[in-house]
C-alpha cells in the first residue's frame, strides 16, 4: 500500500537530480511511494515544476496523505521551504558555495545573498521539520551545532560500494565531466586543461564540450559508455561547486582519483584521502591533503 505522495519534477535514471531522487525515495521503500512528475514540459522549466509541485502537495494534504518534495531544493529556495503544506519531507537538500573571485552578477549573489537565505531557510526548516537531510556537506559552515542532532548531511554518501577490481592498463589519464555553469567549471580549469594536454596527457570530456583542441570529446553519453570511460581513466577533474557530484563519487567507486580545487578540502574529513589530489590553481600546484 502507497503510504507516500511525492512530487519529483525529475525521476530520470541517467540525471544527477533524478538519481539522487531515486536513492532517497528507496529509504521509504519504492512501493510505499507514488511518484508524481509532469507529464509535460514548459520552457519556464523547473521554476514552474516548483509552484505545480506544490500545489499537488496541498491538494494531496487535504486527502490527508504523507508527503515528500524532492528535486530542486537548493537551501536558497524560500519559496518551496516556506509554501509546501506542513510535514512535508523534503528529498536531500542542496547548495553551493562561492569559493572563486566574484566575476558576475550571478557570483556576486551567491556569494552576498545566498548565506543569508541560507540561514533563513535552514530556521524555516527547523521549525517544520524533525529531520533535514542534506545531500552532501557543502553548507556544514552554516549549520547551527545546537541543532546537529536533527540534521544529517552527507547522504549522497551513504551505501556507497567500491569496486574491488583494479584494472592494470588505463586508457586515459584524464576524464571530465564538463558543464557550462557560472559556478562549476572556470578559466583556471581550462588552463590545467591546456598544461596537461602539452605534458602528453590524453583527456577525455563527456557532456557539453570544451573545444579545447588535443580532447577527446565524446558529448553526451549513456550510462554503459560513462561507466567504461571511468573505468579507463587515472584522473578526473572536479567542478568547484561540489567535491560529491554523482559523477566524481562513481569515479570514485572505480578508483578514479579526484583532482579538485584545495578550497573544498574541508568536504572530505572521513573520506579515504587516497582517492583525492588538491590542487591549488593560483600557484600552479598540487598540495598534501592534512
Amino acid at each position: 500500500m502507497q503510504k507516500y505522495i511525492a512530487w519529483c519534477s525529475d525521476y530520470h535514471k541517467n540525471t544527477g537530480e533524478g538519481k539522487l531522487a531515486r536513492k532517497f525515495i528507496k529509504k521509504f521503500g519504492k512501493n510505499k511511494v507514488k511518484i508524481i512528475t509532469p507529464k509535460f514540459c514548459f520552457f519556464l522549466s523547473n521554476y514552474l515544476f516548483q509552484i505545480m509541485g506544490i500545489l499537488v502537495l496541498w491538494y494531496n494534504y487535504f486527502r490527508t496523505k504523507k508527503l515528500i518534495y524532492l528535486n530542486y531544493t537548493p537551501l536558497w529556495n524560500t519559496l518551496i521551504f516556506l509554501l509546501s503544506p506542513p510535514g512535508t519531507i523534503f528529498g536531500p537538500i542542496t547548495g553551493s558555495i562561492q569559493i572563486n573571485k566574484i566575476r558576475n552578477i550571478k557570483s556576486f549573489i551567491r556569494f552576498y545573498i545566498f548565506p543569508f537565505l541560507y540561514t533563513l531557510n535552514l530556521k524555516i526548516l527547523l521549525l517544520r521539520s524533525e529531520k533535514i537531510i542534506f545531500a552532501t556537506n557543502i553548507l556544514d559552515k552554516f549549520i547551527n551545532k545546537n541543532f546537529k542532532r536533527k540534521i544529517i548531511t552527507n547522504f549522497i554518501l551513504q551505501d556507497l560500494n567500491f569496486s574491488k577490481k583494479k584494472s592494470r592498463y588505463k586508457k586515459y589519464d584524464l576524464i571530465i565531466y564538463y558543464r557550462k555553469h557560472e559556478n562549476k567549471f572556470f578559466s583556471h580549469h581550462l588552463n590545467f586543461i591546456k598544461k596537461e594536454l602539452k605534458k602528453g596527457k590524453k583527456i577525455v570530456t563527456v557532456g557539453e564540450k570544451t573545444n579545447i583542441k588535443g580532447i577527446k570529446e565524446f558529448g553526451i553519453v549513456g550510462s554503459n559508455r560513462l561507466l567504461n570511460l571511468i573505468k579507463n581513466s587515472k584522473f578526473a577533474l572536479s567542478g568547484d561547486d561540489n567535491l560529491f557530484s554523482l559523477f566524481n563519487l562513481e569515479c570514485m567507486q572505480h578508483g578514479v582519483k579526484i583532482i579538485f580545487n584545495h578550497n573544498l578540502k574541508f568536504q572530505i574529513k572521513k573520506m579515504k584521502k587516497n582517492l583525492f589530489k588538491a590542487y591549488d590553481y593560483k600557484n600552479n600546484k598540487f598540495l598534501k591533503i592534512i
